[in-house]
């Protein structure tokens, strides 16, 4: 029998990603020649070729959305996974294609309540036959679709074959012609779209609704995080979109009046006042300390041993009943870290394979130095300005967390919320988002109760309603009908500190100082680089005035490979967002070959990557080794280690 608890003992979440994979592949093996298995395949023997693939969308979705491995799964597990999950993300080619979903999902159940008795599996099968009856319209109805889906979907539906590369971007340049023709009345459509949502802000909806249109936020990022390179505008559109938004958003604020300003000057700002950010922004300080402490996977998050000790030394340690609690299971400590992220307080350095999260000497003195006033609204403004979902290792949005939190503020009932069990919090998942909400406790914002947990299950939302102190800094950031939105209609992660500074001062004079992130010193000399593809690795030699354009064709002639492709470096930047540096014929900004090495934000340990190829998608891993400090020779590059045979560029897939 299997060990169903061999990713429960892998505490890196990437790590445990990638075991996932064999994991799978070694339980359905087993689960086809069960005799639940066989029976499926003699139901569905279409089926044969393709069998295990709803299994492995089932645990893998589990586990990196609901963040539980398949001994900790519950019937609600499995009911958000296949009845929300499976028709926002999955594209069907054929619709008939959902008949053999929960058929395979069920006998899989079957087979782990007879094999590995199961304590969930009864409960499971009960709902999956349940479902069965009305699945195939789940996964078909448009309404659940995610905007990649019904991107994919629409294009199938005008003929084009979204199979293929040639197809799709005929699709795009049909849908491209189609945009320009109909410019002024997508505007108009737009701007009704807005009055819309606008109107939605004091109204009380659903939760049908709330979460619709939660799962459209959220998953309109997925067109610009998957087609960054198809559709460059994309983002440009969403910033613009988002700042038309909140300009209709914050006109429904009161006006400030004398009373509000008498309240916000009277108010005092403390280690526990108005909350308890500042007690808890210390406490994590003192945690990571001099020394710093280790951080795993590429996301880069507190490791699962950590998190426990660090929840319990904050004011209001949160209760959670999960086995393998990642980072986002404490969204107190989430918040926390983004805050670290925002400010530049905390960086990511990396020695060898070792990753560890340190403090930035330079800017926690700047912190340390500040009355408690400036240290409350830097805080502030780095998360409702600077703070985005990249800086947690989610995929870029362009939208920054104080929007998301705009759009919940203003839509929340003057009496508050309650949220008599875990399926009706589940709307805050996607706005404002746990963490967010967890935040707005800390700045004092909202009252918020947390309850006891249940068995297996995360953090417990029970109320949430508005504070005096939220309502009346709201009014003083939102002034009706002159609201300060230079900061909304920003790119996120390029906004320099002290804009709020610029509102807010007059009510707090006391706030002087504001955080500033130290320039990066270019530093002359020979960039020495280890060039990792898969087990094979290059050391590279070159000099600070040559080009990234000339480091990739180093890159490229160390493998052996062709140059006739687009490629492109990324880098984080000191807030964690992510740059990206492109092929002059893409014609963005900056390119490769005007960005010289000595130009790039790198110290020793700093890592880069580098894509070649986005269709075979070859991904080189660059850490920098050292910079030697001698004046080399002009135009010097060389390949001056090198370790394993490099693969074909070109394989014959045939063989």
């Amino acid at each position: 029998m299997i060990n169903l608890h061999q990713l429960d003992q892998i505490a890196d979440y990437d790590q445990a990603i990638a075991a996932l994979e064999g994991f799978v592949s070694e339980l359905v093996a087993e689960f086809v020649t069960a005799a639940e298995g066989k029976a499926y395949l003699l139901d569905y023997p279409e089926m044969t070729e393709y069998v295990g693939s709803w299994i492995d969308h089932l645990l893998y979705f589990g586990y990196a959305y609901e963040s539980v491995t398949l001994p900790q799964m519950t019937l609600s597990n499995v009911e958000v996974i296949v009845t929300r999950i499976f028709p926002r993300k999955i594209f069907l080619l054929d619709p008939a294609e959902a008949k053999t979903i929960i058929p395979e999902i069920q006998a899989f159940w079957q087979f782990l309540k007879r094999e590995y008795k199961h304590p969930q599996a009864h409960k499971i099968i009960k709902l999956l036959k349940q479902l069965q009856p009305r699945f195939t319209e789940i996964m078909n109805n448009s309404q659940n679709f995610g905007i990649a889906k019904t991107w994919l979907t629409s294009g199938m539906a005008a003929g084009f074959d979204m199979t293929t590369e040639a197809g799709i971007k005929e699709f795009q340049q049909s849908e491209q012609a189609s945009t320009a023709a109909d410019s002024t009345a997508a505007r108009q459509s737009i701007s009704g779209f807005l009055d819309e949502l606008a109107n939605l802000g004091n109204e009380s909806l659903s939760s049908e609704h709330l979460e619709l249109a939660a799962n459209l936020r959220e998953l309109a990022k997925e067109v610009v995080a998957e087609f960054p390179l198809e559709v460059p505008s994309a983002l440009e559109f969403q910033q613009q979109l988002q700042a038309e938004m909140a300009q209709k958003l914050v006109q429904q604020m009161p006006p400030l009046t004398p009373r509000t300003i008498s309240k916000l000057e009277a108010q005092e700002i403390s280690l526990t006042e108005p909350g308890s950010i500042l007690s808890d922004f210390t406490a994590l300080l003192d945690f990571i300390g001099d020394r710093g402490i280790g951080v795993g996977g590429k996301r880069h998050l507190i490791p699962m041993k950590s998190l426990a000790q660090l929840n319990q030394q904050l004011t209001e340690p949160l209760q959670i009943d999960l086995q393998r609690p990642q980072q986002k299971s404490y969204p107190t400590i989430h918040g926390l870290y983004l805050l670290l992220r925002a400010t530049g307080m905390g960086k990511i350095t990396r020695l060898g394979k070792k990753t560890r999260l340190t403090l930035n000497s330079a800017v926690v003195q700047q912190w340390l130095t500040m009355n408690p006033t400036e240290q409350y609204f830097n805080l502030l403004e780095a998360w409702l300005i600077r703070a985005n979902a990249e800086m947690l290792g989610e995929r870029a949005s362009g939208m920054s967390e104080g929007f998301k939190c705009l759009q919940y503020w203003s839509r929340m009932s003057p009496r508050g919320e309650k949220f008599k069990d875990y399926q009706t919090q589940q709307n805050l998942r996607y706005y404002p988002e746990f963490h967010n909400l967890a935040l707005m406790k800390l700045f004092g914002l909202v009252e918020a109760n947390y309850g006891k947990p249940q068995k297996s299950k995360g953090w417990r939302v029970k109320s949430v309603k508005q504070t005096d102190w939220g309502k009346t800094l709201f009014q003083a950031l939102f002034p009706h009908g002159d609201s300060p939105l230079f900061w909304l209609e920003s790119t996120v992660g390029s906004v320099q500190s002290g804009q709020l500074q610029q509102v807010l001062q007059p009510y707090f004079p006391q706030w002087q100082k504001i955080i500033t992130l130290p320039s990066v010193k270019s530093i002359a000399g020979v960039y020495v680089f280890k060039v990792t593809l898969h087990r094979i690795w290059r050391r590279i030699a070159i000099s600070s005035d040559m080009t990234l354009w000339d480091l990739s064709q180093l890159i490229l002639q160390s493998v052996d490979f062709d140059h006739d492709h687009l490629d492109m470096f990324s880098y984080k930047d000191q807030l964690g967002t992510t740059v990206r540096v492109v092929h002059p014929y893409m014609e963005e900004s900056p390119s490769t070959d005007e960005t010289e090495i000595a130009d790039l934000p790198l110290e020793v340990g700093s890592v880069m990557e580098y894509i070649f190829d986005f269709g075979d998608h070859w991904e080189f891993e660059l850490q920098l080794e050292e910079i030697q400090p001698e004046k080399p020779h002009p135009g010097y590059g060389e390949i001056i280690a090198s370790h394993g045979q490099a693969p074909e560029q070109y394989p014959n897939w045939e063989h």
